[in-house]
């Protein structure tokens, strides 16, 4: 009778383990919403960058807050700083106030492609998502004095900890983002 209550236990046990997964997903979906999906798709092909990924971007930036405005300025959903936004509109030819980085269509656009543009110039994506929070000058910098090698297993050399957090949280953001919408 001993072991019978054992194996009847552990079913049970499986058995509620197996429903709270099944109910989790949509808990963690209200947690961890994914907003703007048509825009996001569009722009993420057009750059040809993982939709996912611009999710977690957005997730980690500003948590789809289109009106967040960081202490230093940086903009809206992808929290572009605003002398970005202006020098990736004279390369885009488009014309925008400050203002327009509140709409989410443009501050997306905007945001992948500059993303893809840092992927170019650092030919990693890694950087790049690096560079998008601490700056393209400061990853250059610490390419050149070899202080980091531009790698997510080195992600612990970056020299500044505001960036290394930032790299694990879009990290574990993205995986999130895809095991709940792929």
């Amino acid at each position: 009778m001993n072991r019978m209550l054992r194996v009847i236990v552990t079913i049970v046990i499986l058995a509620a383990g197996i429903c709270m997964l099944v109910s989790i997903k949509p808990i963690m979906r209200r947690i961890y919403p994914f907003h703007y999906r048509d825009i996001i798709f569009q722009q993420a092909s057009r750059f040809e960058i993982d939709p996912y990924l611009i999710a977690a971007l957005i997730y980690v930036e500003s948590k789809w807050n289109t009106w967040a405005v960081s202490p230093k300025g940086a903009t809206g959903l992808m929290q572009l700083m605003p002398d970005t936004a202006a020098w990736i509109s004279e390369q885009t030819g488009g014309d925008y106030q400050v203002e327009d980085l509140l709409e989410p269509e443009l501050n997306i656009m905007l945001g992948c492609w500059y993303l893809n543009y840092l992927r170019n110039y650092f030919l990693s994506l890694t950087a790049a998502l690096a560079a998008y929070n601490g700056g393209q000058g400061n990853v250059q910098k610490w390419l050149a004095d070899r202080q980091w090698d531009g790698t997510f297993a080195s992600v612990a050399d970056i020299p500044f900890r505001e960036t290394r957090i930032y790299m694990h949280r879009v990290a574990h953001t993205y995986s999130i983002y895809q095991k709940l919408y792929q």
